[in-house]
């Protein structure tokens, strides 16, 4: 077909990407998947099972997370600028300064905890720790289970078999 680009979809946030232009690409049981950014890549990266499994398109709702990030002793316009940054990143839907902290809203198939804080932290903010950083490490380990359950929704492999008979 002359004058028509091949294109791919992005599995992760469904954009079209002609394949010619893309810059974003890896390898996945033996099919070539092409993303629109780093951060498409690496999200399918981390678990490709949530963006290769057999739900429709149709049935994927976002998984909303809204945090609350605590820094030490940050400048307002520091939080201004990483507030800017995440807000271009990709699943970002709020990030707004509260006080000394920042709030952010995100959909869990597109940007995890760990890309925000590392956004947050090359903007030049330190992030707290003692319980604030127990509660973000058990933030991200509860995302992780989010999504390896949401990848595996469905499949019911172990509950739709009946046990073997014994004789």
């Amino acid at each position: 077909m002359a004058g028509k680009s091949l294109t791919s979809r992005d599995p992760v946030c469904g954009m079209d990407i002609p394949v010619a232009e893309s810059h974003y690409s890896t390898t996945h049981r033996s099919l070539v998947f092409h993303f629109c950014s780093e951060q498409c890549r690496e999200r399918f990266t981390q678990n490709p099972a949530l963006y290769t499994g057999p739900q429709r398109t149709v049935d994927i709702r976002p998984i909303a997370k809204k945090r609350k990030l605590q820094f030490v002793s940050p400048a307002s316009e520091t939080l201004r600028k990483a507030s800017d940054k995440l807000l271009q990143m990709m699943g970002v839907t709020v990030a707004r300064p509260v006080d000394d902290d920042l709030l952010v809203e995100y959909d869990l198939r597109q940007a995890t905890l760990a890309q925000i804080e590392a956004v947050a932290t090359s903007s030049g903010l330190i992030l707290k720790g003692g319980l604030h950083g127990f509660r973000r490490d058990w933030w991200r380990f509860t995302e992780r289970n989010e999504i390896e359950n949401a990848a595996d929704a469905g499949s019911g492999a172990c509950c739709n078999r009946p046990p073997a008979k014994l004789h």
